[in-house]
Order: structure tokens, then C-alpha cells, then sequence
């Protein structure tokens, strides 16, 4: 029974031993034992765990007041005062872990160094103890030192802390050119270089990446003045070409492409067989204007309105039609014009259709719908017209037929009575 005892007991030793070997570690120690007044040395801080440890010092100071370790050793400088002794204390922060991650609390650990004379003292090239070889500790710095531009002013002025600037810039600028710095000899920069520009609002993004992989976005917002550069008068009105086209919708099939007027480059959209632009008005209206880019002259305003999931595109022509008043009328939050018949619900709107060609459309508002304006009645005006013609004729004709009837007999009857008075 003593024996089973015995060997129970150097099982339980030998997998204690195990488990101590494959257990976290952490230490700290000293290169030196001894220094001498005001003198440097290193310590050591660190073992088989992951996370930060802080630093404190009594009687001297410390080259940093934290480090970061992972399953290595972090190397710190500490200059001793001037006698007595000075003590190091390092202290894990609250996560602080083993190699799998498990929390691992081993409590603070402290070295203490003699401050006097000796021929042990170490105070050049310190070096680490021979028991421990601590891995080289990446730099978790991921700020920027420094962004120039070639053009503008960066607003406000560069600070590290700040991660957010503007740009302004005027109508001509289509480019820009960002250069930056890294705090950190081994951290990197992205989005650096020359940057196209539209006008209006352009963001741009640098991300600087540490040398332990942490990131840092650094925002740029660029405006450039979008306000019109280009005008041409309609309807004794200047407009003004838009040149930021962010949020609004391109009529279908139609392709943004370049024109010129007098030097100046605008944007203009067209499909086969049409060109419109994008202008906006003194009263700061912005609609599509149908444009001749042969004459660099505007034709009409367009308004794209889709009812019942058809788009049409009504203009602002004026056209006088018969029985029907013009008037200003609102469909689907879009007020247009509609020449409105009386004491009816429908109106008739001037539309154009992709190809260019004019067409009429009746709406009508209770149902909210539309359908196109029948050709057979401005027919049937000219049918009607012809009809009274043929009809006045016809009676004109009756009339001197009549006539001529009437006179014939009335000249019988005399001619009847004459020769009866022989």
C-alpha cells in the first residue's frame, strides 16, 4: 500500500511539471544588479503571454510608462537616480492573456538596482539576461506626421489627433494632388498621389496601416465651386448649365457626352435622335432643356413625368388650342403646363417623344392617367369645314335654281295669258 502511495505521488509531481511547462509565464528582470549615479540600463518585460503591461518607476525615470508584449520580451530603458536605489514595477492591464487567449492575472512583478560604484555596473550597451531572448515589439503607431497638397488650403490645420479636413477649390480645378507622412518609419500610407475632381463634393480617403496591422482613415472632402460657368438665354432668361449631375436621374437611353460653347466644355446627353442639357434658372429651377448644339441654342424646356409607368416629357410650348385655357397644373408633385378644356377633368399636354416627335397627350386627373390626343379631331375641324363649304354651295345653288324655276313659270304664265287676250 506505501509503494501504490509512492508511485501515485511521482505521477501527480511529473504532471504537475507538465502543466507548469505548458502554463503562462511572465517576468521581468534587469541587466544589471548595481549602476551607477544617473546611469542607464534595461530591463526585460514580458513571457509566454499577449497584452499590455505599465510601467511605474520610484526613484528614476523610464524611456515609456507601458509596453506591449506577445509571447516575447519588451525591452525598456531606465535612467537611476542620483543614489540609494531604484525599483521598476510592471503591472499587466485588465485582457491581459496566455498564448490561447485564456486571461491570464499574474499579479505586478518588480526589480529593484543598487545606485553606487561598481565593477558590475553596466552603463553602456546594456544587454538582456542570457535566460530570456525577448522578440522585437511592432509598433502599433499608425499616424499620419504630415498631408500637403499642391493646390488650395487645408482647413483646419494638420494635427495627427484630427482626422477629418476640407478643401475648397474654384469652377477650373479638376484635379488634385495629396502627399503624406507617416509618424512611424514602418507604417504605410494608401491613397496618396494625384486625385481626379468632378465638380461639388469629392471625398477623399488615406488609411494608414501601423506595423502590427492597425488602421487609421484619414478623410479629405474636396469641393469644387459647381456653380454655372456656361449661360444661354431662353425665353429672355439666362441658364446656367449644371455641372454636377450627383442625384439626378438621366432620362433613359440618353448618353452623357462634351460640347463646346465658346471654349468652355459643357456636359449635354443625347440618343440618336435628340440633345438635351441640364440647366438651371434664375429662380434656381433646374429642369432638361432640349438643345440644338448646331445653333448652341435651347428649344425647349422638358419636364420627364411618369404616369401610369410610362415616362413622357412635357414642354413648356405655348401653343394656342381651341376651347382650351392654359394653365399651370401639378402631376405626381411636378407642376407643369396643360391646356384645360372647360368644365372638363382632362387637359391636353405637349410632350416630345425620344425621337423628337411632338406628340399630344390627354390627362386626366381623377384617374390620374393619360392617353394620346386623337388626330381624327383635328381632322374632323377640316372635314367640317369643307362640309359647310359643300353645304353653302349646295344652298346657294338651291336658291338660283329655285329662282330661275320660279321666273320660268311666272314668264309661262304671262306668255299663256297674252294669247288668250288675242
Amino acid at each position: 500500500m506505501k509503494k501504490i502511495k509512492i508511485i501515485i505521488f511521482s505521477i501527480a509531481i511529473m504532471l504537475a511539471s507538465i502543466i507548469e511547462l505548458n502554463a503562462a509565464t511572465f517576468s521581468m528582470s534587469s541587466s544589471t544588479k548595481q549602476i551607477s549615479p544617473n546611469g542607464t540600463f534595461s530591463i526585460s518585460v514580458g513571457g509566454d503571454c499577449i497584452g499590455r503591461v505599465n510601467l511605474s518607476v520610484t526613484n528614476g525615470t523610464l524611456s515609456t510608462s507601458s509596453v506591449w508584449v506577445e509571447q516575447g520580451y519588451a525591452t525598456v530603458t531606465v535612467t537611476a537616480g542620483s543614489s540609494g536605489q531604484v525599483t521598476i514595477t510592471a503591472t499587466p492591464e485588465t485582457g491581459f492573456s496566455d498564448s490561447d487567449a485564456n486571461i491570464y492575472n499574474p499579479g505586478s512583478r518588480s526589480v529593484t538596482v543598487k545606485i553606487g560604484t561598481s565593477s558590475n555596473t553596466s552603463t553602456n550597451n546594456p544587454s538582456r539576461p542570457s535566460t530570456n531572448t525577448p522578440t522585437v515589439q511592432k509598433s502599433n503607431d499608425n499616424n499620419l506626421s504630415s498631408i500637403t497638397i499642391d493646390k488650395g488650403e487645408i482647413t483646419p490645420s494638420f494635427n495627427s489627433s484630427v482626422q477629418e479636413y476640407t478643401i475648397n477649390l474654384g469652377p477650373n480645378e479638376n484635379a488634385i494632388k495629396i502627399l503624406a507622412t507617416t509618424a512611424h518609419n514602418k507604417a504605410k500610407v494608401d491613397g496618396i498621389g494625384e486625385k481626379a475632381l468632378n465638380p461639388g463634393n469629392n471625398i477623399i480617403e488615406l488609411t494608414v496601416t501601423a506595423e502590427n496591422g492597425n488602421q487609421k482613415k484619414y478623410t479629405i472632402k474636396v469641393y469644387v465651386d459647381e456653380s454655372p460657368q456656361t449661360f444661354i438665354e431662353y425665353q429672355k432668361k439666362q441658364i446656367g448649365i449644371i455641372r454636377n449631375y450627383e442625384g439626378v436621374t438621366i432620362p433613359e437611353n440618353f448618353i452623357k457626352s462634351e460640347h463646346t460653347i465658346e471654349g468652355k466644355q459643357i456636359i449635354i446627353f443625347n440618343n440618336e435622335k435628340l440633345d438635351i442639357i441640364y440647366g438651371i434658372d434664375e429662380q434656381k429651377e433646374k429642369n432638361f432643356y432640349l438643345f440644338d448644339k448646331e445653333q448652341n441654342k435651347i428649344l425647349n424646356k422638358l419636364i420627364p413625368i411618369t404616369i401610369n409607368n410610362k415616362t413622357i416629357y412635357v414642354t413648356d410650348e405655348t401653343t394656342k388650342i381651341k376651347n382650351a385655357k392654359l394653365e399651370k397644373i401639378t402631376i405626381n408633385e411636378i407642376e407643369v403646363n396643360c391646356y384645360k378644356f372647360e368644365k372638363q377633368n382632362y387637359c391636353l399636354l405637349n410632350t416630345i417623344n425620344n425621337e423628337g416627335k411632338n406628340i399630344k397627350y390627354l390627362y386626366e386627373s381623377s384617374e390620374n392617367s393619360i392617353q394620346i390626343y386623337p388626330e381624327f379631331l383635328g381632322t374632323n375641324t377640316k372635314t367640317g369645314t369643307i362640309e359647310n363649304i359643300m353645304i353653302y354651295a349646295l344652298s346657294a345653288f338651291s336658291i338660283i335654281l329655285i329662282s330661275i324655276i320660279v321666273y320660268l313659270l311666272i314668264k309661262l304664265k304671262k306668255g299663256e295669258q297674252h294669247e288668250k287676250t288675242k
